[in-house]
């Protein structure tokens, strides 16, 4: 054998080894050239008929050194960001299409544009409300929401207000 036991060359070997053992099969089933096609087989599918199961997958990964599963990881890395720039590219074509049959470009989908959208601003995750006080001495901010921050309270305590620290 080629391949040594337990390597990730190896896993590979035995996967493709069961996929074209499967794919011969039907191969030899199809028949002629001008008969029917069937239908795409989704990936759960895909997976039941080459045999290959988390199991099997986690079973031989155990035998893995760390060199090997270092390999591995990268290979999977580099597969799985293939696979995500292929779906986010078809996701941005099909918005770009639907967005063109509704009029409208990606800007005035985002808030950028001059459409009925464009005079909305775009809400930031994790960006919370905009600061309305800011510390002198260390630049904290405060954004006039919510509890007053400490330093707001003790200057207020010494007797300055709250309009000296305004942006």
């Amino acid at each position: 054998m080629p391949f040594k036991v337990g390597t990730s060359a190896y896993i590979l070997h035995r996967l493709k080894k069961v996929e074209w053992g499967i794919m011969a099969k039907s191969v030899r089933r199809r028949g002629r050239k001008g008969a029917a096609r069937k239908a795409p087989v989704t990936a759960k599918r895909k997976t039941a008929q080459l045999g290959v199961t988390p199991g099997k997958i986690r079973a031989l990964v155990y035998n893995l050194s760390t060199q090997e599963l270092d390999e591995l990881i990268k290979v999977a890395i580099g597969r799985k960001n293939e696979v995500m720039a292929t779906a986010r590219a078809s996701f941005l074509d099909e918005v770009k299409t639907k967005a063109a049959s509704l009029g409208m470009s990606l800007a005035d989908l985002v808030g950028l544009g001059s459409g009925k959208a464009a005079g909305k601003k775009a809400y930031v995750a994790g960006s919370g409300s905009p600061a309305k006080y800011r510390n002198p001495e260390t630049g904290e901010t405060w954004s006039g929401r919510g509890r007053p921050a400490r330093w707001i309270t003790e200057l207020e305590a010494k007797g300055r207000k709250r309009d000296e620290f305004a942006i």
